[in-house]
């Protein structure tokens, strides 16, 4: 487990998977995150068959994001598409406790999984997804160091329209100050 101040990542495992359905099948969870996820509610059994596959994929990093205090679950957050070659992944996290929101657990988590990827791992580059309209997570890629790197004209429908999603990342030298 990575440990912070506030939060803890323990890795995911496939028990975690009511932590999941519950937390993609809660409205609030979706409205901003720009995924297909929000049209329609997935089954039990569609996300075991989702979890499962994570777990199986070696090019993929699952964790639970835990409070330290009393160890409970708040979220997810994962590397995905681990490219060793290149040197680069693909950041993603929710924090799926709706009463956990804006108490920089999310910030702390992203902090210690850019430690990983870019310490243990030896990456160069961590990038990331989000819908032009998710303020709040935006403002959190900021505060940790992620630069606009690029924009995905009508990337998907949200609220009867066509909507963009920004593209993200942070280098190692970012992530360390240089």
């Amino acid at each position: 487990m990575f440990e912070g101040k506030k939060v803890g990542l323990r890795l995911m495992q496939s028990e975690d998977v009511w932590l999941l359905y519950r937390w993609f099948n809660d409205q609030r969870v979706l409205e901003n995150l720009g995924s297909d996820h929000g049209y329609f509610c997935v089954s039990m059994d569609e996300e075991k068959a989702v979890v499962e596959k994570m777990l199986l994929d070696r090019r993929t990093l699952n964790f639970i994001i835990v409070r330290r205090d009393g160890n409970d679950p708040v979220g997810y957050i994962g590397l995905a598409g681990i490219d060793d070659r290149g040197a680069s992944a693909e950041l993603r996290i929710i924090v799926g406790e709706v009463g956990e929101w804006d108490k920089g657990l999310g910030e702390e988590a992203i902090r210690l999984m850019l430690e990983h990827a870019f310490n243990a791992r030896n990456l160069l580059r961590i990038w990331l997804r989000v819908a032009e309209y998710n303020a709040r997570a935006i403002a959190c890629y900021r505060k940790c160091g992620f630069k606009d790197e690029g924009r995905a004209r009508h990337d998907h429908y949200h609220k009867a329209a066509w909507r963009d999603a920004l593209w993200m990342s942070i280098l190692d030298s970012e992530f360390r100050g240089g």
